[in-house]
């Protein structure tokens, strides 16, 4: 129930980023994407015999939902390949 009601007031939000199978990828997730009073709340990695890349589902929490642009500017600025996951998604149905 908690984890719908963030959902739905903005505070949750779930991502599927791409990462390169290189040292200090998620620490450049951290330092260069996330923002002062975000956080990771759910982060499951995959890793496929694609030596290059490798997917994770990443599910960021809030202070404000008016931080939501400045966090999706930062993704988009940055090398790392993200996908948003919607609420409505069919996609969302095996996160909630």
């Amino acid at each position: 129930m908690l984890e719908r009601s963030l959902v739905h007031i903005g505070l949750r939000h779930y991502f599927l980023v791409t990462f390169p199978q290189r040292p200090g990828a998620l620490r450049h997730f951290l330092d260069e994407v996330l923002g002062e009073g975000q956080d990771i709340i759910a982060f499951e990695y995959i890793k496929k015999n694609n030596r290059e890349t490798g997917p994770a589902l990443v599910g960021i929490e809030l202070e404000r939902a008016g931080d939501l642009d400045d966090l999706l500017f930062r993704m988009k600025a940055s090398p790392l390949t993200v996908e948003r996951i919607p609420p409505g998604s069919p996609l969302f149905t095996f996160i909630l």
